[in-house]
């Protein structure tokens, strides 16, 4: 493993004639604008590049990313010069269809991500947490090279920067962000079609859901300074609405005027997944995420807890966030 700055990142990717992209489980917005972003980037230089998604992504960011690769063997990987790694920061995430982390540290392995707990352990690591997004990385990466970037790739970064910093409205909001999306919107990035993508595409079951998430699931707790939910499976068969597409739920429970800490609970097959989010830089919630083996970044992290019970999820954290917001 070695530690690199983002010139020596993108040496690295410059010289390969064929790069193989990946990204976490689950993507977001970010992720999927760094990698298809990349993708088109790359391709506009005349080089070999794919992306590879083990899962669908979620059905807004569908028109952007078609064409991946769903499944790749570990015969696979090696047929490209680069694995290109975006927006991941443990191996618990790693979307790469099966084939170990441990496997892809005998490749030309480069990863690059913006999370302060990053453990990928790539050959090369570019870690950058100053940095809104991983967006934000590889199109200030794109730019200093001083070559031909298309309209797709700085539509998809924009709209991956966009996304992690909640259209510019989070404390992760720098002049560094806003003067990569000026150069973005410089080279073309289509802003409408993004901002419409981003927040003016909601299905009405999706709408529904939330409706009913607010009315029957959302607690209130900390005198007004916590909100939080649970979503049952029932109330997701009910709507035929996925979890994958529940980026900007939880904002829903953040816009209430008296939360600091927002918090979305779900059963999964592997534990008990606990979305934070704080709106208070004053009460980060990444520490307390990363205390019980979760990840993220102060102001938005996440828990995966391997507990029998809801009760039992429900009451450590209460304690924990009580803790955080001087309630004990």
């Amino acid at each position: 493993m070695s530690w690199i700055n983002l010139e020596q990142a993108g040496e690295h990717l410059l010289a390969a004639e064929s790069v193989i992209i990946i990204t976490h489980l689950r993507p977001d917005g970010d992720a999927l604008g760094s990698t298809f972003g990349m993708r088109a980037f790359l391709r506009g230089l005349g080089k070999k590049a794919d992306v590879l998604l083990p899962e669908p992504p979620p059905r807004r960011y569908r028109e952007w990313c078609q064409g991946y690769l769903s499944r790749l063997d570990e015969i696979g990987f090696q047929a490209y010069d680069l694995v290109l790694l975006l927006d991941c920061a443990n191996v618990q995430r790693l979307g790469a269809a099966g084939v170990s982390v441990e496997f892809l540290r005998t490749l030309n392995f480069l990863s690059i991500d913006h999370h302060p707990a990053n453990s990928i352990a790539a050959r090369y690591d570019c870690l950058i947490p100053a940095a809104c997004s991983a967006s934000e990385i590889v199109a200030t990466l794109a730019l200093a090279s001083g070559r031909p970037l298309p309209v797709e790739s700085a539509s998809r970064w924009l709209a991956g920067m966009m996304t992690d910093t909640g259209c510019f409205r989070f404390s992760n909001t720098d002049g560094d962000a806003l003067r990569v999306a000026a150069q973005l919107l410089d080279h073309g990035a289509e802003l409408e079609n993004v901002v419409n993508t981003l927040f003016f595409s909601k299905s009405m079951r999706q709408l529904q859901f939330e409706a009913e998430l607010v009315e029957k699931q959302l607690k209130l707790a900390c005198h007004g300074r916590l909100a939080y939910a649970f979503i049952p499976d029932d109330m997701l068969e009910r709507h035929h609405f996925a979890l994958r597409e529940d980026e900007g739920l939880i904002d829903i429970l953040r816009g209430i005027d008296t939360v600091i800490i927002a918090m979305l609970l779900h059963r999964q097959p592997d534990g008990f997944k606990v979305s934070l989010r704080s709106k208070d830089q004053r009460y980060p919630v990444g520490p307390l995420a990363r205390s019980y083996g979760g990840g993220g970044h102060d102001m938005a992290a996440g828990i995966t807890m391997d507990l029998d019970s809801l009760e039992e999820v429900e009451n450590i954290m209460l304690g924990e966030i009580g803790k955080l917001l001087g309630f004990s």
